[in-house]
């Protein structure tokens, strides 16, 4: 009635706002056609740039957007803030329908937004099969990247969208893409096993979980033996604190990830099923970090956090059992390189330069065994264990420190952590094998 009294198509508000982009806002798809048809501009658009043709991909109404573009709509405008286009902002909301509709129209696949992201990367994040399989058969490319370098596979992991990740291999996602947390793999041991979080462990989605992609990344070719590369930042003598992997809940950590296996961080965090079907899968499970510290001596507990690190004992008994049976060295001592620190009995000098030097860690643990993680961790089971395998009690790291120093405290992780039982323990055992040498 309105327009058939020559009322103005398109005026605006102080905003901005048209009565086309109310219209698509609300997903009217009459109001919509009846706006077009008397002179409407397809192209109407915020000051911010946002279009109709974007407001109506991200409401869902593949009807309406099919009006807009069989009026002239451009598929591919960007929107001035962050530089995303419809194809995007449909993707993002889960919109199979509207992102086919698009597709069709030759919306650009491939585009990226300010922010370096495809549409493909905004369905991936989103979590959405649909859709993500939709701009796969439109061109997408399937090992699409961020700016960071994760790949679309990594962002389904580190998302905990299993299902999703499986669906990437099977539509040829590489197994082996490069990554800033070193490779798919060790993501989603990440992932897996999240230490106290500095940012929130992920809801994991899908009809898949993280250990049945595990085996799918084992049968698309993963390597197995692919290390951690990353560039190591110094050691944090205030925090006590190397790097960590970006976006992943690993907990605080004051030892070097420099070289670590797949396999390594499954034994880091008491994961014998990850374990089991890497080693399966052909993985080395003798592969040491590059200060030398072995999956027995991560698994034991050398750079545990207490409430940090993941792991239970009884995961960590069973893990360092594990690599023990499959040929790790129980005196295996950790090499951080580097002269002997300056310590007394219970603390360390942390300013000394080589305490301080980049890809060390925490130079503390140089010279340290199995033994010595164990009872930094508390743990007499681990403990016991090792000792009757043949585990040498007196053995002094660079620091000075032998299994029963530590047990009795020293400085680490921001405090002294002192473990009675434990030190009563080694002591114990280390009466007995005296009275059995006699």
């Amino acid at each position: 009635m309105l327009l058939g009294a020559g009322a103005h198509v398109s005026p605006s508000n102080r905003y901005g706002v048209t009565p086309l982009s109310v219209a698509c806002i609300n997903g009217n798809a009459a109001i919509v056609e009846a706006l077009l048809k008397h002179g409407a501009d397809p192209n109407t658009s915020s000051p911010e740039g946002e279009t109709a043709l974007m407001t109506s991909a991200r409401t869902g109404r593949a009807d309406v957007v099919k009006l807009l573009l069989a009026h002239g709509a451009n598929v591919n405008a960007k929107e001035g803030w962050h530089g995303q286009t419809a194809l995007m902002w449909a993707a993002a909301e889960r919109h199979e329908a509207v992102v086919r509709t698009l597709l069709e129209r030759e919306a650009d696949v491939r585009a990226r937004s300010k922010g370096g992201l495809t549409p493909l990367l905004f369905a991936v994040r989103a979590g959405d099969i649909p859709t993500v399989r939709a701009l796969l058969g439109g061109g997408a490319n399937v090992n699409d990247t961020a700016p960071d370098g994760t790949s679309a596979l990594v962002m389904a992991i580190i998302n905990a969208r299993f299902e999703l990740a499986s669906v990437l291999l099977d539509s040829g996602a590489s197994p082996n893409a490069s990554d800033p947390r070193g490779s798919a793999l060790h993501a989603l041991l990440f992932v897996r096993n999240p230490g106290y979080p500095a940012v929130p462990s992920p809801i994991a989605s899908g009809r898949l979980n993280s250990l049945e992609v595990l085996r799918a990344l084992v049968a698309h070719g993963a390597n197995l033996n692919t290390r951690i590369d990353w560039k190591e930042i110094p050691f944090d003598r205030d925090d006590g604190v190397v790097k960590g992997p970006p976006n992943i809940a690993i907990g605080r950590n004051f030892q070097s990830f420099i070289g670590a296996t797949p396999f390594w961080l499954a034994a880091r965090a008491g994961d014998v099923a990850a374990m089991r079907v890497l080693v399966q899968g052909g993985a080395d499970p003798r592969l040491a970090t590059t200060q030398n510290v072995t999956p027995l001596m991560a698994a034991a507990g050398l750079g545990f956090w207490d409430g940090e690190s993941p792991g239970a004992e009884q995961e960590a008994l069973e893990a360092v059992k594990l690599t023990i049976e499959l040929g790790n060295d129980i005196n295996a001592v950790a090499t951080f390189g580097g002269p002997p620190l300056e310590a007394g009995d219970m603390n360390l000098r942390t300013a000394h330069p080589q305490n301080l030097a980049g890809s060390v860690g925490d130079m503390r643990w140089s010279g340290s065994t199995a033994l010595h993680g164990a009872a930094l961790r508390g743990a007499n089971s681990i403990v016991s264990f090792l000792v009757e395998k043949g585990a040498t009690l007196d053995v002094r790291n660079s620091a000075g420190f032998t299994p029963l120093v530590v047990a009795e405290g020293v400085f680490v992780a921001n405090t002294v952590k002192t473990w009675d039982s434990t030190a009563a323990l080694i002591r114990q055992l280390m009466e007995t094998q005296q009275a059995n040498r006699r």
